[in-house]
Formats: structure tokens, sequence, C-alpha cells
């Protein structure tokens, strides 16, 4: 098991239906959200981590990234803060917002503790059909 809680890389855990959007268009951006997209500094290959550090309520999920944190444009930055608790969730990672589109970088799906690939080269085509 991998916990690093400010690894200084941003990294975005996401559902299968948001995985689909990013490989069918090669980026990371928020539809729903017109401030844009966040992000977390906590890298870890434990679903049961993730869940609970960023209250994600999701039994299937991705994580994607990473990439510094450092090459960001600040006036790119709309928010930096902390994960807030929900429901049996603690909270409690670093959430970072972003408002342009990411390339991905990388593809590791948390439920089954494996690395699926990239955009360029996705080693589950089962995953997007």
């Amino acid at each position: 098991m991998v916990f690093i809680y400010d690894s200084g890389y941003l990294y975005r855990y996401v559902d299968s239906a948001e995985l689909c959007f990013v490989l069918k268009n090669g980026i990371v951006y928020s539809t729903k959200n017109p401030k844009g997209t966040y992000w977390t500094t906590l890298f870890t290959d434990s679903a049961l981590i993730a869940r609970n550090w960023l209250a994600i309520d999701k039994r299937e999920f991705f994580r994607i990234g990473g990439f510094r944190l450092v090459d960001i444009d600040p006036r790119h930055i709309k928010y930096s803060g902390i994960v807030k608790p929900s429901g049996k969730f603690k909270g409690g990672a670093i959430e970072i917002l972003i408002d342009i589109p990411i390339p991905i970088i990388s593809i590791y799906d948390m439920t089954r503790g494996r690395q699926i690939g990239s955009y360029m080269d996705i080693s589950d085509p089962t995953l997007c059909r």
C-alpha cells in the first residue's frame, strides 16, 4: 500500500463515466462545474484510503495523473483547500481547483489495483464501449 498525503503532483480520482469522457476527449475537464476541475495531491493505490480522504462514494473508480503542481500557472488555480467530511468519510485531503483542461498522463484502476494505461495506450479496451 502506498499513501502520500502531499505528493507535489496532482491526481484526479474519477468514476467510470468520467473516465470514458476523458478517454474519448484525451483531457480532464469538468463539464458540470463551470469554475474548473478538482484535483488532489493525495497519491495512493488503496481504494479504501482514497474513498476516506477524498470522500468518494463510488464503488468503482480510477486515478488519473499525475503531473507536477509547480507546472501549473498560478493564474489557473482558482481554489485550494481541504476536502470536507461527507457521510461516513472523513475527508481531509488537499483539493485544488484548476480552470484549464489537462491532458491525461496515466490511469490506475483503484478497484482492481492495476495500471491500465494512458490516453495513448489503454491496456483494457473493454473500459468504454
